[in-house]
């Protein structure tokens, strides 16, 4: 569980490193003239903004399957646990009383 955790979370690192490759190469171009400056930066703005929106569409979408999953596992909550215990020792208790 914990590589497929690193390979979800690597890709939504990818996005980073996609933000820095652009800025290094618009860079250049800046310096070299062919780019204002203003615009480099309108530009990568963009981009980040775009790649938020899709790394939190992607950890929506994720999450959700997952809870799906595990809606299908026999899991019980901390809650129903303690109220199946606290029928159990009910059931102890008038078990041992009728004995009396």
């Amino acid at each position: 569980m914990d590589s497929l955790i690193q390979l979800i979370l690597g890709g939504f690192g990818v996005s980073d490193d996609l933000v820095s490759l652009c800025r290094s190469y618009m860079s250049s171009l800046v310096q070299q003239g062919a780019m204002e400056q203003w615009a480099m930066d309108k530009l990568i703005g963009q981009l980040e903004e775009e790649l938020a929106r899709r790394r939190e569409a992607l950890v929506r979408g994720f999450k959700n399957e997952v809870e799906k999953f595990l809606s299908f596992l026999p899991f019980v909550t901390i809650e129903q646990f303690k109220a199946l215990e606290a029928r159990v020792k009910a059931l102890e208790e008038e078990i041992a009383n009728s004995k009396d």
